[in-house]
């Protein structure tokens, strides 16, 4: 549904196109001059305009020039009884989308209107998905950056993961996300939430503006379960006082995520595969069904496939979920990533305090970052900067400030027999290089960005990719 407004002196043809539009639920405005439009466009927001060329006080194209300026995303289609290229060129120049000529076809209008409304629909997948892009760091970024959210990667892996992600939120299907304990498994799912958009033209018909309910499914108890996750009704059982809205119903219109469903029994596994089926489900105490509308997607650590050789995970639960599957890597496996999303925290927690201005991150420190495996993946990592830029007592982190456990690592790799062949001072330029490297690639070769990043200044960027080299 859109807001539109018809700026045409012919009351007949603004009555004809109104009829169509509402038709079709769209909400509909009318002015006769270009006085009015202009007031009624001051005080309102329309997604589309159709304005005539010719007005009894001025000309439409002043009409153009103003709703374009006070509703920049607007898409306007200009009619005129005057066909003529110049007429045409001087409309899209002025900020039209699309020229009708009089008289029109009802065909004509209901074509172009599918049009436009395609078009701002695309408008808004595409301003959504930069704004969760900008998101994913601190950062007034111009260009697009390569994460959702607060995920970060310039990696082959999670480029592959972010394209997954852009093309499973334009449908509606289950999800299962698999990965090890904080690999960012909920991002994800919060990500396709952000994303996603059912496919029709109505404009409100993306997930996106539903919940995003998140479960716990570990937490749930063998006995409440079946409430937690469909509600009951008052007098159910014992201790049920009131009525209970379950999750399912919470996240209606929206995306329920169930994190660690391979924690569930295989009891509260049926139940949830009936709903899955039937796509409706019961109230605890309540005979009558319930319609759910809600996009599933499930997570978990564990290997489920596993679990259903060892009979505590119902086989036709799996392949119900597993319509669509994400793996995401550990940490371990995507090292490059280390000093993006190092930088990431350490912007993150440095703008909280206000004692003290943590600006960078040594180049021994990031090597001791990189040589770590990360048991606890991403989460392990920001929990380790957090503590350095609390602890650290000078502008810079380094690897004393760092967690005893990942310091130690390094230090006992220091001590073996697998040193590093060459001297410091080359392992140090190809280090260097390689973090120029990942930074540049990072931001799409924008070089501000890059400088931004690595906090420093963009002549000093500007230096060192002429030292080392670089392509941008």
């Amino acid at each position: 549904m859109a807001d539109i407004i018809l700026v045409d002196d012919d009351l007949g043809l603004c009555r004809s196109m109104q009829m169509l539009f509402e038709k079709d639920a769209h909400s509909v405005s009318i002015a006769h001059t270009g006085a009015q439009a202009i007031s009624l466009i001051s005080d309102n927001d329309y997604d589309v305009v159709f304005t005539d060329l010719k007005l009894p006080d001025m000309s439409g194209l002043e009409v153009v020039a103003f709703a374009k300026k006070r509703l920049p995303v607007a898409e306007i289609v200009v009619i005129t009884g005057y066909a003529s290229i110049e007429t045409a060129v001087d409309a899209i120049k002025s900020g039209a989308y699309d020229y009708l000529t009089k008289p029109l076809s009802i065909e004509k209008v209901r074509i172009t209107l599918k049009r436009v409304m395609e078009k701002i629909a695309l408008t808004q997948q595409v301003d959504l998905l930069r704004r969760q892009l900008q998101d994913s760091f601190s950062l007034s970024l111009q260009d697009t950056p390569v994460g959702f959210e607060s995920m970060i990667g310039s990696s082959p892996r999670m480029q592959e993961i972010f394209k997954i992600i852009r093309q499973t939120a334009q449908g509606d299907s289950t999800v299962l996300i698999t990965g090890e304990s904080g690999t960012g498994k909920e991002l994800v799912a919060r990500a396709i939430h952000s994303l996603s958009f059912s496919g029709t033209l109505r404009l409100n018909s993306q997930r996106s503006k539903g919940r995003f309910v998140a479960v716990n499914c570990a937490a749930f108890s063998r006995e409440l379960a079946e409430s937690e996750l469909f509600g009951h009704v008052k007098g159910a059982f014992t201790g049920a006082i009131k009525e209970k809205t379950g999750f399912i119903e919470m996240a209606s219109g929206g995306t329920l995520f169930l994190d660690e469903i391979g924690e569930t029994t295989t009891e509260f596994q049926a139940k949830l595969l009936r709903v899955l089926q039937e796509g409706e489900y019961y109230k605890v105490g309540h005979t009558s069904a319930s319609k759910m509308n809600a996009r599933i997607i499930s997570a978990s650590n564990r290997n489920l496939e596993k679990a259903i050789s060892e009979g505590i995970f119902r086989k036709d639960l799996y392949y119900r979920l597993n319509v669509i599957t994400i793996e995401i890597p550990p940490l371990r496996q995507r090292r490059q990533d280390i000093p993006i999303l190092a930088y990431h925290f350490l912007k993150k927690y440095a703008s909280r305090l206000t004692a003290k201005e943590v600006t960078d991150i040594t180049p021994e420190t990031i090597e001791v970052l990189m040589q770590y495996d990360y048991p606890g993946n991403i989460r392990e990592l920001e929990n380790a900067l957090e503590y350095a830029v609390t602890f650290t007592h000078g502008s810079q982190i380094t690897p004393a400030d760092l967690p005893a456990s990942i310091a130690g690592v390094s230090r006992s790799h220091s001590c073996g027999v697998t040193l590093p062949q060459g001297p410091l001072k080359t392992a140090l330029y190809e280090y260097e290089k390689s973090l120029l490297t990942s930074a540049l690639s990072h931001c799409s070769g924008n070089i501000s960005m890059a400088a931004r990043l690595l906090s420093i200044s963009r002549q000093r960027m500007q230096q060192k990719i002429k030292e080392f080299d670089l392509n941008t």
